[in-house]
């Protein structure tokens, strides 16, 4: 992750600087002021002539540049993103940097000493007025700024963080952040980061129970038949109903089939069974025995909580008769992407499923974490690059230490 920061504002307490020299030179000189600490860097901070302030700054600028105290915790902050494999670009575009004249250089070294001086670790330093090109240049992920043009150009691109100040109060939108110290800082860049992944749940076996001594699917699965006057002492059900339900291959059809596909289905599974009942005759049976199965309510809860720091998602091979189940259960609208095999024609662990996850939400493998019981399932994902868990929904804690170690 690339991060640009500011000086002026952000490494520096500029502000500060101003108010009190500012207000010292002009009382010294008897020159009349009012203080406006909700305006950005110019005269009418002071509501004096702009050659009056041209005059303090004139007397000051290279003072302040030499002298004025790092904001604390900035360097351990930026120390520590760096160790943790961010790059880090200083982008200023501080007086007379890129200028064409004598100080140009004078004051270009000025900063780089003093960033040196205050231990401020960067990968490169770009001085320019034009930040937001800079930015899209460098392919900046983030930028730390305190200047409220800056702020609202920028952010129509990328993440700003935006130091608060008065002057800058009026800066709000999707893409800012506003921040009170240099933690508070390092804590909005690890939220930007979290808003660029995604944890991933399968359903069954995860968040629905396969578990032996639940009341789990398979249980389902012969009360179903049971209720479809299916003897279900003389026949193995669960055996029967897999082998009607995949074709050769092992490929679940009923799970690849959609609503309007699932007629072929059901008539494999009614002539195997013998069944005298309709389709949806079946599908009411079917999603009343399902419905009692039992289903981690904490995984849920646990899921719906990370929305505030990364998006959701869930991956799991079903048919349609599952959907209004679960939708029921869990209210799939709170779940920013959901991937259900009958709607997409395909399942796990059919690399094309991953591939469409990958498409949809945008999200780079290394930033996806995916949560499934299922070996086979797994592998597949870890292939691609995805973070995994292997887990089943009664290991809530070892669900919680995956995503933590995700989240950081």
């Amino acid at each position: 992750m690339k991060i640009g920061i500011d000086i002026d504002g952000v490494l520096t307490d500029e502000q500060r600087y101003v108010l009190d020299y500012g207000s010292a030179f002009f009382t010294q000189r008897n020159i009349p002021y009012q203080i406006h600490d909700d305006i950005y860097d110019s005269k009418d901070i002071f509501e004096v002539s702009e050659d009056e302030y041209n005059a303090f700054w004139k007397e000051h600028i290279f003072d302040y540049s030499r002298n004025i105290n790092i904001r604390p915790f900035a360097a351990e902050i930026i120390k520590k993103l760096i160790e943790e494999n961010y790059e880090i670009y200083i982008i200023t575009s501080r007086s007379y940097t890129t200028y064409e004249n004598e100080n140009k250089e004078k004051m270009q070294n000025i900063v780089t000493e003093w960033l040196e001086r205050n231990d401020i670790q960067y990968n490169d330093i770009i001085f320019s007025r034009e930040k937001d090109k800079i930015c899209r240049e460098l392919n900046i992920d983030v930028m730390i700024e305190d200047k409220p043009e800056n702020i609202n150009i920028i952010s129509k691109d990328i993440p700003v963080i935006c130091f608060n100040e008065e002057y800058n109060k009026v800066c709000t939108g999707e893409k800012i952040y506003r921040a009170y110290s240099w933690y508070d800082i390092y804590s909005k860049i690890k939220e930007i980061e979290n808003k660029n992944k995604i944890v991933i749940f399968d359903w069954g076996g995860v968040i629905e129970s396969h578990k032996e001594g639940e009341y789990n699917i398979f249980t389902a699965d012969i009360d179903m038949m049971r209720r479809l006057n299916v003897d279900v002492n003389k026949i193995d059900v669960i055996e029967e109903y897999t082998n009607c339900d995949n074709d050769k291959n092992g490929i679940c059809i009923g799970c690849q089939s959609k609503k309007e596909e699932c007629e072929a289905w059901f008539e494999r599974v009614k002539k195997k069974f013998n069944l005298q009942c309709n389709l949806k005759e079946f599908a009411k049976v079917y999603d009343e025995e399902k419905g009692k199965v039992v289903y981690y309510k904490d995984v849920i809860e646990t899921a719906k909580k990370l929305k505030k720091y990364c998006k959701i998602g869930m991956l799991s091979n079903l048919m349609f008769l599952d959907k209004e189940r679960l939708n029921r259960q869990v209210n799939l609208k709170e779940f920013d992407y959901v991937w259900l095999s009958f709607e997409l024609n395909c399942q796990k662990p059919d690399d094309k499923i991953y591939e469409i996850v990958e498409k949809d939400c945008e999200i780079k493998p290394s930033n996806i974490l995916f949560i499934d019981d299922s070996s086979d399932n797994i592998e597949t994902a870890k292939k691609r690059g995805w973070n995994t868990c292997l887990a089943s929904g009664y290991e809530l804690d070892k669900i919680k230490n995956s995503i933590d170690k995700f989240l950081k």
